[in-house]
């Protein structure tokens, strides 16, 4: 169980809500809870768009890696959630644009069939390691 010490929240009160943290730090690895593509709102970014909400997961990706001084080279793990597999693997580009400046991480990917938001049709889990 993690400690309120290792706990990092990104959007706070609707973890709490929830009954989750985006974020748990133990040692030097950081593990992100899976992350939709939805916005401050809790409303679908792109619903139907594979790319769209690729994009969108990226977005938030880094953007919760820059609140603890890190960016897409401290990812060492991630495990994609998707319900359509085909849309994923046409849409494989605009993930691997994202990491084209650093090395990719381990990766797997999962058919679901349904994410926690029904529109949704991805969700990342994030491995990050931050060497001291």
């Amino acid at each position: 169980m993690a400690t309120a010490d290792q706990v990092i929240f990104f959007n706070e009160p609707v973890e709490r809500q929830l009954g989750f943290a985006a974020m748990v730090k133990t040692g030097d690895l950081l593990h992100l809870s899976g992350i939709l593509s939805i916005d401050e709102r809790l409303s679908v970014v792109a619903p139907g768009d594979m790319a769209g909400q690729i994009t969108r997961v990226y977005d938030i990706l880094e953007a919760t890696l820059a609140l603890v001084r890190g960016d897409l080279s401290n990812v060492v793990n991630e495990t994609m959630f998707v319900t359509d597999m085909r849309a994923l693997a046409a849409a494989a580009p605009v993930r691997s644009k994202r990491y084209a400046h650093c090395a990719p991480p381990a990766s797997t990917a999962v058919q679901v069939g349904a994410l926690f938001f029904p529109e949704c049709l991805i969700e990342l889990q994030v491995t990050a390691q931050f060497r001291g």
